[in-house]
């Protein structure tokens, strides 16, 4: 990794796109001008090549840039401030209340430090416990509650669930103490917060529902099966493991979902173009520059031929399209043009498993279970030592994420992207849920887990037990 190569490769993708968003024919000024800037800024970041301020600092000036050169009709004396981000406005700010500085022609001053959650010195020990538990609940309607996981940690004590808001619920311990149990989330999936925290050592939780209803008892002591894992110590380059979590994305956006109709695939397609279209040359280039990607790696080219399999031109990327592809992009592509989607378990299945794996490069990431529900397969995951990432095309939520891929006993991969997160305030810890595309087939006995970092790749296999 070359972090001065890196921050050189984007300050002179700067000046580039400066003069292209103030030639006559650059079109609408302000900061669509500078979205090939933020893509690969975010790439470089993301793979910790430039630092997170740097890469802010030197968007913000381009911005600012581009704004004074091209002034609003609305207010000369205040040029384009009203598309400018909130970066650049600081940047204006401090411009106009501080000394001139010399800047040599064509540089784009930068300064600060990475932001977002630091890990904590010391991680709090979990307890996670898988729970596995559907609540049919009768109050006004009748309705159910998927209960997951429980998890206790720094950023306090939940119920991972799938289902309706249930904000009547409260829950008492084995030792006669009372919580008050707070809803939390989003449509696929959300978490109840118990306050305050519990001990540690309780034996089980009873929740009550609406009154004159009795109590449901979770146990938090079961007896349960202890998921093998390996790790396999193999250095990955940053660069090939962003192409990766790139061509995992494109894959989710091209796999075709129960639910769609000849109009939703045409929106898709269109939307997977789209995404292409963002850059990956872009990207490649500047991983290159970087020195985040090997000269000689073949991935460039596998992504490259992905895209051609897809029938996607427009990449940008300049080496040969790749007939050999890695065997989890091949068995999604196996899938998608199939075209005919597998039948998932029935609506509201869920599999009672946990497992923490082994801390890789900074991060530690605890698998909770998962669940189905509406054609969508769900995994829980706690992980910290992250720091929540920009919204990208390509993100996912926080950084570093190990690159993760599901193969299931069927022998299929299944790719996995970010549909959701909660963030427990200064804790450093994220409650992720990552939607497994495409969908597990009825009778899937277990699954891999495989994750993916810089040192290391750990597999987790975990049995389902579906309920």
């Amino acid at each position: 990794m070359n972090p001065e190569r890196a921050e050189t490769h984007l300050r002179q993708l700067a000046e580039a796109e400066l003069r292209r968003a103030t030639m006559p024919a650059a079109g609408v000024p302000g900061r669509r001008n500078t979205a090939r800037l933020a893509l690969v800024a975010q790439a470089l970041s993301a793979v910790g090549a430039v630092d997170v301020g740097t890469a802010d600092e030197i968007r913000a000036d381009l911005e600012l840039a581009v704004a004074i050169r091209q002034p609003s009709q609305e207010n000369q004396a205040s040029p384009g401030q009203r598309g400018l981000s909130p970066q650049a406005r600081r940047r204006l700010a401090g411009l106009r209340h501080s000394p001139p500085r010399r800047i040599a022609t064509g540089s784009f001053p930068v300064s600060g430090l990475a932001t977002g959650h630091t890990r904590p010195a010391q991680r709090a020990s979990w307890r996670v416990v898988p729970v596995g538990r559907v609540i049919r609940i009768q109050d006004d309607v009748r309705w159910e509650l998927l209960v997951v996981a429980y998890v206790q940690s720094a950023g306090g004590a939940r119920f991972t669930v799938a289902g309706r808001n249930a904000r009547r619920l409260t829950a008492a311990d084995d030792r006669g103490a009372s919580y008050q149990v707070d809803w939390f989330g989003g449509r696929e999936a959300s978490e109840l917060l118990l306050r305050p925290d519990p001990p540690h050592q309780i034996r089980w939780l009873d929740l009550t529902t609406p009154p004159g209803k009795p109590a449901i008892r979770i146990d938090l002591d079961p007896q349960i099966r202890v998921p093998e894992v390996t790790v396999t110590r193999d250095a990955h380059s940053p660069g090939e493991l962003l192409l990766d979590v790139m061509a995992a994305r494109i894959l989710t956006s091209a796999q075709p979902s129960p639910r769609d109709n000849l109009e939703q695939l045409a929106a898709g397609r269109a939307d997977l173009r789209a995404l292409v279209a963002d850059g990956p040359g872009d990207i490649v280039a500047a991983l290159h520059a970087a020195d985040a990607l090997p000269p000689a790696s073949p991935v460039p080219g596998q992504l490259a031929g992905l895209c051609a399999r897809l029938g996607i031109s427009g990449h940008g990327i300049t080496a040969p399209p790749a007939a050999d592809l890695p065997e989890p992009w091949r068995s999604m592509l196996t899938s998608y043009h199939r075209r005919k989607p597998q039948a998932g378990p029935a609506p509201g299945f869920l599999a009672a498993t946990v497992v923490e794996l082994p801390e890789l490069d900074g991060a530690q990431v605890a698998i909770l279970g998962l669940h189905h529900d509406e054609h969508v397969t769900v995994l829980h995951m706690l992980v910290s030592g992250v720091t929540l990432e920009d919204d990208w095309p390509y993100g996912r939520e926080v950084r570093p994420l190990p690159v993760l891929w599901i193969h299931d006993s069927s022998g299929r991969w299944h790719a996995t992207r970010t549909i959701d997160m909660s963030p427990s305030g200064n804790s450093g810890e994220v409650i992720l849920w990552v939607q497994i595309v495409p969908l597990l087939d009825r009778g899937t006995a277990w699954i891999d887990v495989v994750a993916t970092g810089p040192s290391a790749e750990v597999r987790a296999r975990l049995p389902l037990c579906w309920k």
